[in-house]
């Protein structure tokens, strides 16, 4: 899973000090998440860990709902960043840069932080509707750059089209989680279920077509 990326932001704690201060809080409490659950994930347990008061903390959060945002507003940056950064190193080729991005996501799965960050979030997502609310906004704004590759790719499919087909590659992905993820059963097979990935989404990323999906052909 990538670092938490800080970037300003608006109250507290927009000096070097406070941004310093903030990235060690979420720092923290992904760290919590991921040992202990949700369940486990208190505001003192942050505190403490952190080094700071109750009262300090909620200086920075008032809540820990006004953190959970913040946290993922960070782990998402992180991820378009790498994102980028992917397709940036795999050169001009589309095809190239497509297959990077899976390549990457795959990988990634198999960390431990990833392994059980995401599934705490989607638990949580399932009884909050502010935690469902900004899951969803984090998996749109990690389908991005799938969106823009596929357009390119196959310029034949409209906007909703690559939408479906963004969705169907990041959620069979997803799904892999508890598979190959960190001490999972197959992890050890996951170069041999890369490779079937890659080969797999960009067939069907540059051959479907509209009729197809709608479900006119088949």
């Amino acid at each position: 899973m990538r670092s938490i990326n800080l970037q300003n932001r608006p109250g507290t704690g927009t000096y070097n000090k406070g941004q310093e201060r903030i990235g060690q809080i979420l720092e923290a409490a992904r760290d919590i998440l991921i040992d202990n659950g949700y369940s486990g994930l208190s505001m003192r347990k942050i505190a403490t860990a952190v080094g700071i008061t109750i009262g300090n903390l909620h200086y920075y959060y008032p809540s820990k709902k006004d953190l959970l945002a913040d946290l993922l507003d960070h782990v998402i940056s992180g991820y378009l960043e790498a994102f980028e950064t992917a397709r940036s190193q795999a050169g001009t080729s589309l095809e190239d840069q497509f297959l990077a991005v899976i390549s990457f996501i795959i990988d990634d799965l198999n960390t431990r932080e990833t392994t059980y960050f995401f599934p705490e979030l989607w638990a949580m997502a399932n009884h909050d509707e502010v935690a469902a609310e900004r899951m969803h906004e984090l998996y749109h704004k990690a389908r991005l750059d799938l969106n823009d590759l596929i357009e390119k790719l196959n310029p034949t499919l409209t906007k909703n089209e690559r939408e479906q087909v963004a969705l169907f590659i990041s959620a069979s992905m997803e799904g892999l989680t508890p598979f190959i993820g960190n001490g999972k059963p197959w992890e050890k097979k996951t170069p041999g279920i890369k490779n079937i990935a890659k080969k797999s989404f960009l067939h069907l990323v540059k051959n479907i077509t509209s009729e197809e999906i709608k479900g006119l052909k088949n």
